[in-house]
């Protein structure tokens, strides 16, 4: 039982830490962008680049909400991240699946690592 709570715990640090540099990675380039050229800098059309700043924004927040609340804040990851990478599929013409696996998928496996660290609770409970 103790081992089953030491592991959650652990899950829980692991994904707070990783969720929190992987939102000061994005957001730090965001508004490195931002202030260099503004929202057609992010992406070729102001309209793609003011949806990626929603969505990382989104993200970035939604790994705060789960620093309290982690299945509903780890669920909420889970389902941004997908949008974030339907998102790059469509507004991406050339190269579509590394913008994908760098920019999607770190918050998607936070976002597992947060509702796996509540579904231990939930099983023992």
């Amino acid at each position: 039982m103790e081992n089953n709570q030491n592991q959650n715990n652990t899950l829980m640090w692991f994904a707070r830490i990783c969720g929190v540099i992987i939102s000061g990675i994005w957001l730090y380039q965001i508004i490195n962008a931002l202030v260099g050229g503004g929202f057609q800098a992010l992406h070729h059309r102001p309209t793609n680049g003011i949806i990626l700043f929603l969505l990382i924004a989104s993200l970035s927040i939604g790994v705060l909400i789960a620093w309290k609340q982690p299945l509903a804040g780890g669920k909420f990851i889970i389902v941004l991240s997908v949008l974030l990478s339907i998102f790059i599929y469509f507004s991406n013409l050339d190269n579509r699946f590394i913008p994908i696996l760098y920019q999607g998928l770190p918050f998607f496996l936070v976002g597992l690592l947060f509702t796996q660290s509540q579904a231990n609770k939930l099983e023992e409970g």
